[in-house]
């Protein structure tokens, strides 16, 4: 199986805390329209003739873009690809982007799976963060999508936000629980260079949460969300049962996937690709047949470390025999013996051949999944 992940670049405003690639001018929609589709045509083999079986479009905001748009590009996929009949198809959405007519609009296209930036249900969080949204927005929002026959609702919310009481992150989680969504992406707020939100610590104009309190809110979400019968399945998603993202978990498990627009990210088993992060010189790039990405073939070490990554994020942890099969026999030795470092730590747990972050090293995995990695 393999994915399809289309990058819409646009947004009506910037998020102070967002370092992903966007713009909110609209002078270049038309051309990226049409470089996507050529980009699509450009490399309709780069999955071998794989069956899709996800399609994501993201961004910015994909929600801007109107019906005929979003069929142009659809169409577009269903041309050069083999897509799976009950392939899962997700549009990310702002919440005040959605109406009744374009939900129906959605569904007619073929998406059976919205995700809805929602962040909070604080409207004095969502000034904060510069959203476009009111908390009345997410609501409405997720009823409306309900009311017309999508079920497959994921919302995004994050902690760790300026002044977010652990009282008011129990609201936004009760608040999630209350409008039955299915699915929960739940990101800890990071100070990425060149936000907004960067340039304003830098001027001692916004403080950070202490790690003490950003553990105390992971910790109470966890508690929470299973407590109403989520699936932990990855450090910061959460799922009823059968609700996983089957997009984010093929990236998860190694498999094959086309990033398609600017700035999107492809692997294909070999090497990992990633496109022009700027709308004029990608658009350019393709309209002159020159080259719009940069590629990194594998290493053995790369394949090593990736599924050290991977693997440690989520609920199905690090195989003991599969890391014995990847690895020679004195890297294997020294690996075991950092894992049972972190164990003895009460940072990483054995069941079954298989190794776990506890919920300690959940908190820690980016520094533990470091510490393992080859070099």
């Amino acid at each position: 199986m393999a994915g399809i992940y289309i990058h819409i670049p646009f947004c009506d405003k910037a998020c102070y805390y967002c370092d992903f690639h966007f713009s909110t001018s609209f002078k270049t929609k038309d051309q990226i329209i049409s470089s996507i589709k050529q980009e699509l045509r450009i490399r309709k083999n780069y999955l071998n003739s794989n069956k899709v079986n996800t399609i994501y479009f993201g961004g910015g905001t994909p929600s801007v873009l109107d019906k005929s748009e979003l069929n142009d590009i659809l169409s577009t996929i269903n041309q050069y690809f083999f897509i799976s009949q009950d392939a899962e198809i997700t549009i990310e959405a702002n919440p005040n982007d959605i109406t009744t007519q374009k939900i129906n609009e959605y569904i007619s296209l073929g998406f059976n799976r919205l995700s809805i930036g929602g962040q909070s249900f604080c409207d004095k969080q969502l000034i904060k963060l510069n959203r476009t949204h009111t908390s009345f927005d997410i609501i409405n929002s997720i009823k409306i999508a309900q009311d017309a026959g999508i079920g497959n609702i994921n919302l995004d919310l994050m902690y760790g936000l300026p002044a977010l009481s652990n009282k008011d992150w129990i609201k936004n989680l009760q608040q999630a629980i209350d409008l039955k969504v299915p699915h929960l992406s739940c990101y800890c707020l990071t100070i990425e260079k060149g936000t907004v939100f960067y340039k304003m610590v830098n001027n001692g104009k916004l403080k950070i949460d202490s790690d003490e309190k950003i553990k105390s809110q992971f910790l109470i979400m966890r508690d929470f969300l299973i407590k109403h019968n989520f699936n932990h399945y990855e450090i910061s998603n959460f799922s009823k049962k059968k609700y996983e993202s089957k997009h984010n978990i093929s990236y998860w498990n190694g498999e094959k996937y086309l990033g398609i627009g600017p700035s999107a990210h492809s692997y294909n088993g070999v090497a990992r690709h990633w496109n022009i992060r700027n709308n004029m010189k990608y658009i350019n790039a393709l309209e002159k047949n020159a080259s719009f990405f940069e590629e990194e073939v594998l290493t053995r070490k790369n394949i090593i470390n990736e599924y050290i990554l991977t693997s440690l994020r989520t609920n199905k942890g690090l195989v003991s025999k599969k890391l014995f099969r990847l690895l020679k026999g004195k890297e294997f030795s020294v690996l075991m013996n950092q894992i049972d470092h972190f164990i003895g730590c009460d940072l990483m747990e054995k069941k079954q051949n298989t190794f776990f972050l506890t919920e300690e090293g959940m908190i820690l995995c980016d520094k533990i999944t470091s510490d393992l990695f080859l070099v």
